[in-house]
C-alpha cells in the first residue's frame, strides 16, 4: 500500500478539490480517513466520488466525522463497500439541522443521481389516497395523488390504484356521495346519470338536504375506519322502517346498499388480531437480483399488494437492501404502527428509531416466529420468490434479445439504452411525437417523453402532415438537450418507426450534433403492410428478417410499444383540444345549449359517450343539432 505523505490539511484539501489533478497515489480509504478528521461532528449527508466526478455512493449520518471513519476500516466493510472505497477519490459533505433532514436529503439525492453502490427503489411513484374533499360546503369523494395540501380527510395510501377506484365506487353505492368537480356541481339544474344508477344522492339539486348528506358523509368516514357493523346495522334498521311504512322503493335502495357493504367485507376485510393497520414486507434474493413483496392493511382492509425490484450491486445482502428500501419507501409516506419483516428485526432498530422521529409516532418493526402473522410473512415470502423467478426469466429473455441486436449491429457491448421514436396525428391535427426507452432491465417508463409538434422552422411554412419534419423536430429537441438534467443519457441505438426517408431525416439530426456513435435503425412495414414482413433500414443497408426470427419479434415489440404510446398521447391531446373547442366547432351550439348539455350529462365524457337518443332529449337540442353532436364524436 502506498502511504500518504505528511502534508498539511490545507494543502491536502486544496489538492483533493483541484479538478485538474487525479490522485493515483491516494488510496480511497486514506482519502476518506482524512475527510473523517476534518468533517464536522454533526448530522448530514456525504457523497463518495470517483476520479471522474461520478457519484459512487450517498449516505446519511448522525455524526459525519464518525461515520466516515468507519469506511477507513476496510476489513469491516462488505465487499460492495470495499469496492466503492477503492474507487473513491473525493468526498463531499452536506450538514443538516437534524438527522431526519439528513434522511430526507439522502433519499432525494439517491433518487436524483442513482449512485451505482446505493440500493435504489426504482418504482417509487406516489400511491393514491381516497379523500373526502372539504373545500366545498358539500364535500366530495375523490382519488388524489400528491402532498396533503388540500383541506380534506385522507385515507390510504392505496398501493393498488384499482382498489382505490373500487373503494370510491363502494362509497358512492353505499353512501351516495358526490364525486363531481365543484364547477359541474354548481352548474347543475337536474341530476346527472350517477343519480339514475343509484351512485349519488344529487345534493346539487337539493334532492337530499345538507344535514342528511353530511350525516351520510360521517357514516362514510366511520366505514373507511373499519366500523362497518354499525353502518350495516343502521341501514338495516332504516330498511325495516321503510318497509314497515310500505315505502318499498326506498327499502330496495337500502337493501342494495347493505349488499354493497357485505360485498366489500367479503373481498377486502381481514379478521386477524392486531392487523388492522400494518405493513408486511418479505425480501428474497436470487442470482444477484432481489424482490421485496409488500402487503398493506389499513383499518382492517387490504389496501393492495405489490412487488418491488430494487436496483443494487451484485453482492448486496438482504439486510442492507431491505434497510435502504424501508428508508426510501417511507420517505414520503406515513408508516403504520407495525411493520412485519421476514428478517431479524434487531438489525432494523435504526430504521425504527428514525421513522419514529420523522413521524412523531410509535412504530415497531418485528419478525413474528409463529401464529397468523408468521403465516402472512410466509405468504409474502412465497410471493416475493415467485415474482422474482418471473422477473428473472423475463430479464434473461430481454438480455438475450439485447445481445441479438448487439450482434446485428456489430456493437462491442450490450446496449445500455435504446430509444424508439414514433409520431401520431389526425390529418396533421394535434401531432405528437414520442420517445420510449428500453434499457437492460426492459421498458423504462419513467424516461418516456412526449413532444407536442410545434412546426417552428425558422419561419418556413411546413406541411402539417410532413412525417419527416416531425421526426427531425422531435430528435432535434431531444438531442440538443443531451447534456441537460434529465437528458444526460446518450442512447446507444435509436429506432425510428418508418422507412428510408425517416431514417435519413433522423440521421440528419444525429450528424448535426456530431453523435455518430449512435446506431440508427428504421422499421418499415413490408409488402401489403403485413406484420412479419418488416424491412429494417440501417445507414448502409436494407434487411428483411425471417418472419420467425426472434430479433424481429423483439424489434416489433418495442416498435409496437412506441406506437401504443404515440396513439394514446395523441388521443389525450386531441380529446383535450376537442373539449375546449367542441362548442365552437359545432354549428348552432351557443352558451345556452352548452350549459344545457353540461347540466344534463354532468361531464364532457358523458356527452362524448351519449347516444343520439340521449342527446336529443336535452332541453333545447333538436334532432338536427343532436345529430351534429353525435356525429362529431363518433366520426373521429
Amino acid at each position: 500500500m502506498i502511504k500518504l505523505k505528511k502534508i498539511s490539511d490545507q494543502k491536502y484539501s486544496e489538492d483533493l478539490h483541484n479538478k485538474n489533478i487525479i490522485f493515483h497515489n491516494y488510496k480511497g480509504q486514506d482519502i476518506i480517513r482524512h475527510f473523517s478528521k476534518i468533517a464536522p461532528k454533526k448530522s448530514g449527508v456525504y457523497q463518495m466520488e470517483s476520479k471522474n466526478g461520478e457519484i459512487l455512493y450517498i449516505g446519511k449520518a448522525k455524526n459525519l466525522s464518525n461515520r466516515l471513519k468507519n469506511y477507513s476500516s476496510i476489513n469491516n466493510l462488505t465487499r460492495r463497500l470495499q469496492r466503492m472505497v477503492g474507487l473513491t477519490k473525493n468526498v463531499n459533505v452536506f450538514v443538516t439541522n437534524t438527522e431526519i433532514e439528513a434522511l430526507l436529503l439522502e433519499c432525494n439525492l439517491i433518487k436524483r443521481f442513482k449512485p451505482r453502490f446505493n440500493i435504489i427503489l426504482r418504482d417509487d411513484k406516489s400511491f393514491p389516497y381516497v379523500i373526502i374533499n372539504k373545500q366545498h360546503e358539500i364535500p366530495r369523494v375523490q382519488k388524489y395523488r400528491g402532498p396533503k395540501k388540500l383541506k380534506a380527510d385522507y385515507y390510504g395510501p392505496f398501493v393498488s390504484p384499482s382498489i382505490a377506484d373500487f373503494t370510491i365506487v363502494s362509497l358512492q353505492k353505499i353512501f351516495l356521495l358526490r364525486s363531481c368537480s365543484d364547477s359541474i356541481f354548481k352548474n347543475r339544474s337536474r341530476p346527472c346519470l350517477l343519480y339514475d344508477i343509484k351512485r349519488c344522492s344529487a345534493p346539487c339539486v337539493n334532492y337530499i338536504s345538507k344535514k342528511k348528506y353530511l350525516e351520510s358523509l360521517q357514516d362514510s368516514k366511520k366505514f373507511l375506519l373499519g366500523n362497518t357493523k354499525k353502518i350495516e346495522k343502521k341501514l338495516f334498521s332504516m330498511m325495516k322502517e321503510a318497509s314497515k311504512n310500505k315505502n318499498f322503493e326506498e327499502a330496495a335502495k337500502l337493501r342494495d346498499r347493505i349488499k354493497s357493504i357485505n360485498q366489500i367485507q367479503k373481498y377486502q376485510s381481514v379478521y386477524i388480531k392486531d392487523m388492522r393497520n400494518i405493513d408486511i414486507f418479505a425480501i428474497k434474493a436470487h442470482e444477484n437480483k432481489s424482490c421485496v413483496h409488500g402487503m398493506f392493511y389499513r383499518n382492517g382492509s387490504n389496501y393492495g399488494n405489490k412487488s418491488f425490484f430494487p436496483l443494487h450491486e451484485i453482492d448486496a445482502n438482504e439486510y442492507e437492501i431491505l434497510e435502504s428500501f424501508l428508508f426510501q419507501f417511507y420517505e414520503d409516506k406515513e408508516p403504520p404502527p407495525k411493520i412485519l419483516i421476514n428478517l431479524d428485526n434487531k438489525y432494523f432498530k435504526n430504521v425504527e428509531n428514525l421513522l419514529n422521529k420523522k413521524n412523531s409516532n410509535k412504530l415497531t418493526i418485528f419478525n413474528p416466529k409463529s401464529g397468523e402473522k408468521n403465516k402472512h410473512i410466509k405468504l409474502a415470502e412465497k410471493n416475493a420468490l415467485e415474482n422474482l423467478k418471473i422477473k428473472k426469466n423475463s430479464l434473461d429473455n430481454h438480455i438475450k434479445s439485447m445481445n441479438m441486436i448487439k450482434n446485428f449491429l456489430s456493437l462491442e457491448v450490450i446496449p445500455k439504452r435504446i430509444e424508439v421514436y414514433d409520431n401520431s396525428h389526425t390529418f396533421g391535427n394535434q401531432p405528437v411525437g414520442v420517445m420510449i426507452v428500453v434499457d437492460q432491465e426492459g421498458f423504462n417508463n419513467k424516461n418516456y417523453r412526449k413532444f407536442n409538434i410545434k412546426f417552428k422552422n425558422n419561419g418556413k411554412n411546413i406541411s402539417k402532415i410532413n412525417d419527416y419534419y416531425m421526426i427531425e423536430e422531435v430528435l432535434d429537441r431531444r438531442l440538443k438537450k443531451i447534456n441537460d438534467e434529465g437528458f444526460n443519457n446518450l442512447p446507444d441505438i435509436i429506432i425510428i418507426d418508418g422507412g428510408k426517408g425517416h431514417l435519413n431525416s433522423a440521421n440528419k439530426i444525429i450528424k448535426r450534433y456530431k453523435l455518430n456513435s449512435i446506431s440508427l435503425l428504421a422499421v418499415a412495414k413490408g409488402v401489403k403492410r403485413n406484420s412479419g414482413r418488416e424491412i429494417i433500414h440501417t445507414k448502409n443497408d436494407q434487411i428483411i428478417l425471417k418472419p420467425n426470427d426472434e430479433l424481429l419479434f423483439f424489434i416489433q415489440r418495442i416498435r409496437d410499444e412506441a406506437h401504443r404510446f404515440a396513439i394514446n398521447s395523441h388521443r389525450k391531446r386531441r380529446d383535450k383540444n376537442i373539449k375546449k373547442s367542441i362548442f365552437e366547432e359545432i354549428k348552432g351550439i351557443g352558451p345556452r345549449r352548452k350549459k344545457a348539455l353540461i347540466n344534463h350529462f354532468g361531464s364532457f365524457q358523458a356527452i362524448k359517450e351519449a347516444s343520439f337518443t340521449e342527446i336529443s332529449k336535452v332541453k333545447g337540442i333538436n334532432n338536427e343539432i343532436a345529430n351534429q353532436i353525435y356525429g362529431f364524436f363518433n366520426s373521429h
